[in-house]
């Protein structure tokens, strides 16, 4: 009997559940889809009216006598051309790359450690700022440069790279 009891109570839950959903705002499944079209095309023909009557207002010359603003007027863009600055001041190492021992020696001055082992030479520069290595290499004869490097005047020490060009710099000219 009990067993009977709950399966009516159940089956009543259920039919009212189903039926519930339709009771004041959902009264009619089928007409409701109509409605909400009916009330898109209302909102729609608001909407054109409002925007009509905000352009009627801004016509009006019977209101105050208030400016609009204007749109700023746009001005044409162009690329602009790469144009290349050579800076004249500035100033490298490489540029004694590939030169002759005679001409080594007439810009940079004697150098103050010469070191020679077979087809290799080692030009020592002791500058304020730093020291540079010019290590040349035997070519038909004539030794030329082939490497160059920096470094501080202190073991283990920081190079100025900026002042030591700068001190080159000064002694070519």
């Amino acid at each position: 009997m009990k067993s009977i009891l709950i399966k009516i109570i159940f089956s009543f839950c259920i039919v009212f559940s189903i039926n519930a959903c339709h009771t004041f705002e959902h009264q009619n499944i089928f007409i409701q889809d109509i409605n909400k079209n009916s009330n898109l095309e209302v909102l729609d023909e608001k909407i054109k009216a409002s925007i009509s009557s905000v352009e009627k207002s801004t016509n009006n010359s019977e209101m105050a006598p208030i400016e609009m603003p204007k749109k700023k007027e746009t001005v044409q863009k162009l690329a602009l051309k790469q144009v290349k600055i050579t800076n004249a001041n500035k100033f490298s190492l490489k540029k004694f790359m590939n030169w002759d021992e005679e001409k080594l020696i007439k810009t940079l001055g004697k150098s103050h450690f010469v070191k020679k082992e077979g087809k290799l030479k080692n030009y020592q520069y002791h500058f304020k700022e730093c020291f540079i290595d010019v290590f040349l290499l035997r070519k038909n004869k004539v030794f030329l440069v082939n490497y160059i490097e920096k470094r501080p005047t202190k073991l283990n020490g920081t190079i100025n790279i900026k002042a030591c060009l700068e001190e080159i710099k000064q002694i070519m000219n």
